[in-house]
């Protein structure tokens, strides 16, 4: 069983990341000097520095993504890139485990996205919020399915969640 979406670039993901946050802040920031009537260098400095940490915010979470999970009998390959330099990585399932994670997203907006890790190594599926929930909750269960383990009741809790998000219910 292969899911994949489709490949975003690297300044594209960034991009999507920066905007919106720049966006609203230098807007309000704006706001606050037309009102002030005060100097435009106090507020150009906070609107230069607030760019600068949310850039590299910005960098720092759009550098790995993970487009594509493949099942195997006793594997999950996981495809994705580096900044744009692609790469596969291979979990033994026995050996691996999977988590069900979560992450304010603005007011009242939470997204869920999963932590598959291994003795070595880790990786973050959904972590730029590109997959649908249907899908996680594909891996996720198959993940449990492949490995025999049982559903424990704070996944259930949060399953239930996400298939209310996929549904379109929440």
């Amino acid at each position: 069983m292969t899911l994949t979406i489709p490949y975003i670039p690297f300044w594209s993901r960034v991009r999507k990341k920066f905007i919106g946050p720049f966006i609203v802040i230098t807007l309000i920031v704006l706001y606050l000097y037309f009102t002030e009537n005060d100097t435009f260098l106090f507020y150009g400095i906070i609107i230069l520095g607030f760019s600068v940490i949310q850039a590299i915010i910005s960098i720092a979470s759009a550098w790995t993504f993970v487009n594509e999970v493949k099942f195997t009998e006793d594997k999950i390959i996981i495809g994705g890139a580096n900044i744009n330099t692609h790469w596969y990585r291979e979990f033994d399932i026995k050996n691996s485990q999977i988590k069900i994670k979560s992450e304010g997203r603005g007011r009242g907006k939470v997204g869920y996205y999963l932590t598959l890790s291994s003795p070595g190594q880790s990786i973050d599926i959904n972590r730029t919020f590109n997959w649908d929930y249907t899908s996680l909750l594909t891996i996720f269960n198959e993940f449990k399915r492949l490995k025999g383990e049982k559903i424990i009741f704070d996944e259930k809790y949060f399953l239930d969640i996400i298939e209310k998000k996929a549904n379109g219910k929440r």
